[in-house]
């Protein structure tokens, strides 16, 4: 072992530089497989933190109706004995904001449960009793996050908050709110009795009209699902059952990668278990070639250990003594990789989280279990590669050792060659994903069919929603203002999804469709257009509730003619017949990835945004207009935060998922490929290593430096042409795939595949040239002075 040691030490510090770059290159190879590996594992283990995960479901119609009516857990509770306990979640209709004694107001979201809330999920406490937390009213539970923008360093416990410069509400509890990846998404939580208070609606607890709350429903232990959701669709009166019929008992566990239909004020977020697929196939390619990379570098140092093998043998050496001292060092190298590695993603784990949006929590990087589990991968794959390398050296002849000469056979040319061709394969292919993604992110971001340059969007808040005129008038006074309107609609934020019946009819055929409130100066601000009927007028009273409805509508519902139709408006309140005066022409109001739906929107004055067109010519003056319209909203609205926002801002983080995985994938596949250039350096270095006395006798006799290099340069192109054949039908295969989880696609272009292969061929004869110019332009005297 001590031989070893120091055998590897002398290995190590003969030729420091390119150890240095083959230590840098496993260990960064070994970073990014970490970072991967560890948020894939967060993505796909979401929610198994929860005690009780195998007998919760949420009762829905994923991808359509989420909301359930109030009143419907008290008869859940009462006639379905295999159900232990039914919790109602909703969010707020306002926009919370919190205020502890005179500092300024805090904007977060607010959750409203009923009080076994935490019997269903798992939760840490870090103050207070959760076993009780929601029992009385006027009582919240914060997370540690929110605590400490609120009260500090301190307890929170105990406490009270202002909760939009009304109610104080008392700290019940504190939780850590980190204890794993969830679908559950909050920073505060408070009872339905609260709810009752300072959201006072005394219908959507009493009446199976209103719908407002997600109904998570936790079974007994061994009883199954399989008819529930039939004995919960008996307790629903007849005149209501037509709205339910499709409702069935969803696992909590798989509603993150679900396609769940979210709500503006949805606590709920899901993932893309593609985009995780697509992370852990990357984070394999980039292990894999860290082993090639490895076995390349390796291998470049090959006339040195065939003489030292040779040496070896003579001194009566068995193989297996060369294995375990060649293994020694193997290992020692991955180890000291991996120790690298770790430092790496500690001190980088800030930056990677904002650039990539990829958390994780770095506590985990000393955690007993990861530990052991990178390590025995680490180790895995050095054992691999110590076995490929022993398996060259060892089976060649003595003789050829010590005169260092390789035969065809054990040259390795074919096998490093093959190694080289695999590396680009995967470099071309990632490459192509690349351009790719960055195309459909383009693509997706362009003409959404609607005007989103120069407008701002304030948050309504209560006080703002009793004073609109007030406001509006405040607003339009200002220079560079030069219109205003009061939507429901801003990008990125959920709409509501109506079920509903035509007016005067048996309720044999029903409309489902994404729906939200506009004045008629959202037409003017947005631009869109009219294709049939024409807009309402906030002027005429007979306008009133009237609708316009998108060509998706019209055509998904097979409508001749949907001008005068009336349809029964409100069945979440009080269902009264509304007509259709206009049908305007389709635009993207929700990201890319989902189709057009059907849409109606309503001249209906229960409006959440207010949009603000901008004329302002340049940066100081439109700063200027903002600056004086917060200043109005704020005396408007005393206690609340103004929150405005950029109508074009707002669109991009509509694909901001897009646009984080765009960023982690071109960070990560940019580093595989520095690897892979790694590889090919040290290639270019064996093979003009081995053939210096041919380029010196060509040298002599006259070849040109242009020559010798193009000679050099040759099998290194037709490495990286095969790789180009063989990665594009791979390329196509997975960017088709990837492309089919988007109702609105980019084309596959040919120049996506070119570009990736000129792009790998022009960083290959980069990397060969620098080598093979070396070896060209040196004095032939010294390769032939032994001749």
């Amino acid at each position: 072992m001590k031989n070893a040691f120091k055998s590897t030490i002398r290995t190590f510090a003969r030729k420091p530089v390119i150890n240095l770059i083959n230590l840098g290159g496993l260990a960064v190879s070994l970073a990014l497989v970490i970072i991967l590996s560890l948020y894939c594992y967060a993505e796909l283990t979401t929610d198994t933190h929860h005690k009780n995960i195998d007998r919760v479901y949420l009762y829905a119609e994923l991808g359509e109706s989420m909301y359930m009516p109030g009143i419907l857990k008290e008869q859940i509770d009462l006639n379905v004995p295999e159900v232990e306990s039914t919790v109602r979640i909703a969010g707020s209709w306002e926009a919370p904001a919190f205020q502890v004694e005179d500092k300024e107001p805090v904007t977060s979201d607010i959750v409203f449960a009923d009080d076994d809330f935490f019997e269903l999920f798992t939760y840490r406490a870090i103050e207070g009793n959760l076993e009780t937390a929601l029992k009385e009213p006027l009582t919240i539970v914060i997370t540690k996050y929110l605590a400490g923008k609120l009260f500090g360093v301190g307890p929170a416990l105990g406490k009270t908050i202002k909760l939009n410069n009304n109610n104080l509400l008392t700290v019940s509890a504190v939780i850590d709110g980190s204890e794993g990846n969830s679908c559950l998404s909050f920073n505060s939580i408070t009872s339905m009795a609260t709810r009752k208070i300072v959201q006072p609606n005394e219908g959507e607890f009493t009446k199976w009209e209103w719908a407002n709350f997600q109904m998570f429903i936790m079974l007994k232990r061994e009883v199954t699902p399989k008819h529930i959701a039939n004995k919960i669709l008996k307790v629903i009166p007849d005149n209501s059952k037509n709205l339910y019929t499709k409702l069935k008992l969803n696992p909590f566990a798989n509603i993150y990668f679900s396609n769940l239909l979210q709500f503006e004020q949805s606590f709920l977020k899901i993932g893309d278990k593609t985009k995780v697929m697509v992370l852990l196939m990357v984070a394999i390619l980039v292990l894999i070639i860290a082993l090639v990379n490895f076995i390349n570098i390796s291998l470049s140092q090959w006339m040195e250990k065939i003489r030292q093998t040779g040496v070896l043998k003579v001194m009566g050496a068995r193989k297996g003594d060369i294995f375990k001292s060649k293994l020694f060092e193997t290992l020692l190298f991955f180890l000291l990789s991996f120790l690298l590695a770790l430092l790496l993603v500690w001190s980088l784990s800030i930056l990677i989280s904002q650039y990539t949006r990829i958390h994780f929590n770095p506590t985990i990087l000393v955690h007993p279990t990861f530990l052991l589990m990178s390590i025995s991968v680490t180790l895995f794959i050095g054992i691999i590669s110590s076995i490929l390398q022993l398996w060259h050296i060892s089976s060649s002849k003595v003789t050829d050792n010590l005169k260092a000469t390789f035969s065809k056979e054990t040259s390795g040319s074919v096998i490093r060659g093959t190694l080289v061709t695999f590396q680009f394969i995967i470099a071309i292919v990632l490459i192509a994903f690349t351009i790719l993604i960055q195309k459909q992110v383009k693509f997706g971001s362009n003409d959404l069919g609607l005007n989103k340059e120069n407008i701002i969007g304030i948050k309504l808040t209560n006080p703002l929603n009793e004073k609109k005129e007030v406001l509006k008038q405040t607003i339009l006074e200002k220079p560079g203002v030069s219109k205003v309107s009061f939507t429901q609609y801003f990008p990125g934020k959920t709409l509501s999804h109506w079920t509903t019946i035509e007016s005067g009819t048996d309720g044999g055929k029903t409309y489902a469709f994404d729906t939200f409130n506009a004045d008629e100066a959202f037409f003017d601000i947005t631009g869109l257009e009219i294709k049939e009927g024409r807009f309402y007028k906030d002027d005429l009273t007979t306008d009133k509730d009237k609708l316009l409805v998108n060509e998706t509508f019209v055509r998904e519902n097979k409508l001749d003619n949907a001008i005068g139709m009336k349809l029964m408006i409100g069945v979440m309140i009080e269902a009264r017949p509304a007509e259709i005066i206009g049908v305007i022409k389709d635009f993207h109001y929700k990201s890319f990835d989902q189709p057009i739906g059907s849409l109606v929107i309503r001249n209906n004055s229960w409006v959440s945004y207010c949009l603000i067109s901008l004329n302002s010519k340049d940066f100081n003056s439109l700063h200027t207009t903002i600056k004086e319209i917060k200043e109005a909203t704020a005396r408007l609205s005393p206690g609340f935060p103004v929150e405005i926002s950029f109508m074009d801002q707002a669109v991009e983080k509509m694909y901001q998922s897009e646009i984080s995985f765009r960023k982690t994938f071109m960070l990560f596949s940019s580093c595989a490929i520095f690897i892979c250039c790694l590889g090919i350096l040290a290639m270019s270095q064996l093979v003009c290593q081995q053939r210096t006395k041919e380029i010196g006798i060509r040298k002599v006799n006259g070849a040109r430096t242009t020559e010798v290099m193009s000679m050099l340069n040759r099998d290194f192109i037709k490495w990286v042409a095969i790789a180009f054949v063989i990665a594009c039908p791979i390329a196509w295969y997975a960017m088709h795939k990837w492309l089919g989880n988007f109702a609105y696609k980019t084309a596959l272009s040919w120049w996506v595949f070119a570009g990736a292969g000129a792009i790998a061929m022009v960083i290959a004869l980069l990397t060969v040239s620098f080598q093979s110019w070396r070896a060209a332009t040196r004095n032939p005297v010294e390769s032939l002075r032994y001749e």
